[in-house]
């Protein structure tokens, strides 16, 4: 199945105005479309009536299921490390929208972005494109504007028609492939993985850490039909624990590196190797040495991804997992870490997502889990945890009112020390980052003498 142009209800659906109740996002843009709407068009004509800003730099393109920030992270961090100017472009945010636009690794000042946005405005309420489409016109603009070096562009949803797909990269990644919006992108693997690899642009390097093989098949020869081989990359052993991961990974470039990035996850080694390995493929001018490889992996920060807090006498450990595949990768983490009991879950899906299997999924990890409505997640996506309960009666699950309240529940199930989990949708995990006030530098406002 190949997605029609048109409108879709989709991950962004609503009315008009941003999926997001972010003050900053509601004073940028005139009421838009939160809704999916297909192609491309929009997005070229606004972009060429600004002299294509999303052409004042190289871009690397990363799309995927799961882990494509965590790549996104990494490129900007070790191009940071070499010296360049990065503009990092992710969505979606934790606790402030501000967290999608990052150069050198900080927040633009809501006035630039304020100031660029009305530059915008007329474009935007003639063409009427989409609050993520107008998103990612104000960071193509914004970065041009901040005169980067390079941009690194995480892919919002799918690959084909997806709004960053306007971009010419010097370099494309795709992580792996799992069952996802399949009223948008397929009711197969197979049909996701095509859509996704329409970010694979004729002799650009193409890189992917999948293991399905009906995912490798169908990467390898929509790859192959715009003339480029793919590079398949495979994780590397190494040692996970509460402090981060430690690995060798051995390069055609720089040859055999030691690698220690403090984020935790088994999952993270075949990000990092993703990552790092596809960088060999830059062009020279871009190219950043092994010094600043090592560097720039040991410097990196990923907010909400495996994100341990202490909090004694129990650990806080917050990580968004918004689809099976997520949960399982926290649950084999979990396992892997030396967790003080009980562990508590805080579990906050929206409705369009696999909850049942999800929640199972996390049974295996967890002794208790606490469901609640996501802060600030859109209406219509927002679930009923007591019907949930009532659907899955076997997992003993808890349902809660504000997340305020689980959270003050799972503290007093913890008072005599134990671990907190908060898992779900980034909504669950930014209304935790607010109550433990450990909200992430980027999500705050940055002094206005930016240049």
């Amino acid at each position: 199945m190949t997605p029609a142009p048109g409108e879709h209800e989709g991950p962004d659906s609503g009315a008009y105005g941003p999926p997001t109740d972010d003050p900053l996002a509601r004073r940028l843009f005139p009421p838009l479309p939160g809704r999916v709407r297909w192609g491309l068009h929009r997005m070229e004509r606004i972009l060429a009536g600004l002299d294509a800003p999303q052409r004042s730099a190289p871009v690397l393109l990363v799309g995927g299921t799961n882990g494509k920030g965590s790549v996104a992270r990494i490129w900007d961090s070790v191009l940071r490390a070499a010296g360049y100017r990065t503009g990092l472009y992710t969505s979606p945010h934790l606790v402030a929208f501000r967290e999608r636009f990052l150069v050198e690794g900080a927040p633009l000042p809501d006035r630039v972005l304020e100031e660029l946005a009305e530059e915008l405005r007329p474009a935007l309420v003639r063409f009427g494109p989409t609050f993520f489409e107008a998103s990612t016109i104000l960071a193509f603009l914004a970065f041009a504007r901040a005169e980067v070096d390079v941009m690194v562009v995480e892919v919002g949803l799918g690959g084909r028609l997806d709004a960053t797909n306007v971009v010419s990269p010097v370099l494309t990644a795709i992580t792996n492939v799992s069952m996802e919006h399949s009223d948008l992108l397929g009711s197969t693997l197979a049909e996701i993985a095509r859509e996704k690899a329409g970010i694979f642009k004729p002799g650009v390097p193409a890189y992917t850490s999948a293991e399905v093989p009906e995912v490798l098949q169908v990467l390898t020869e929509e790859a192959a039909a715009v003339g480029v081989p793919l590079s398949r990359i495979r994780p590397p052993e190494g040692e996970m624990g509460l402090g981060g991961i430690r690995c060798t990974l051995r390069t055609r470039r720089w040859g055999r590196l030691e690698l220690a990035a403090p984020v935790a996850g088994r999952h993270q080694l075949s990000n990092l190797a993703l990552a790092v390995r596809s960088l060999e493929a830059l062009p020279p001018r871009l190219l950043p040495t092994a010094r600043a490889v090592i560097e720039g992996v040991a410097q990196l920060r990923i907010p909400g991804r495996m994100q341990i807090e202490e909090d004694p006498p129990r650990r806080w450990i917050l990580d968004v997992a918004h689809n099976p595949e997520g949960i399982t990768a926290l649950v084999e983490t979990l396992r892997g870490l030396p967790l003080q009991a009980p562990v508590v879950a805080v579990t906050g899906i929206l409705s369009d997502k696999e909850w049942g299997p999800m929640l199972r999924g996390l049974a295996e990890g967890v002794d208790a889990n606490l469901l609640v409505v996501p802060d600030g997640a859109p209406r219509a996506r927002r679930w009923d945890p007591d019907r949930v309960v009532e659907t899955l009666p076997e997992l003993d699950l808890l349902a809660m009112g504000e997340t305020a309240e689980a959270f003050q529940r799972a503290r007093e199930l913890t008072r005599r020390g134990g671990t907190i989990v908060v898992t779900g949708s980034s909504h669950t995990v930014g209304a935790a980052l607010r109550d433990l006030d450990r909200l992430p530098l980027e999500a705050l406002p940055p002094s206005d003498d930016f240049e």
